[in-house]
């Protein structure tokens, strides 16, 4: 049976690899004035960062859960 963290890791990686290359291929930045201070982002690059962190801690857990092992039924 096909473990539905699987796919999901996949795509959230794949998509987060395709946004963080695409960050530092085309670097747009965006400036925010805070109090005075202005801070500036570039959004693909770390919005990919948290969305392919988020891809391997699935896959992560995937391997965490294959290492377990199972119980017999009873």
């Amino acid at each position: 049976m096909l473990d539905i963290r699987i796919p999901i890791a996949a795509l959230f990686s794949v998509v987060g690899v395709l946004l963080v290359g695409y960050g530092f291929v085309v670097p747009q930045s965006i400036d925010v004035p805070v109090s005075g201070t202005t801070y500036t982002f570039n959004l693909n690059r770390d919005w990919g960062a948290i969305i392919l962190i988020f891809g391997i801690f699935m896959g992560l857990l995937v391997k965490l859960d294959r290492q377990k092992p199972s119980r017999p039924e009873s």
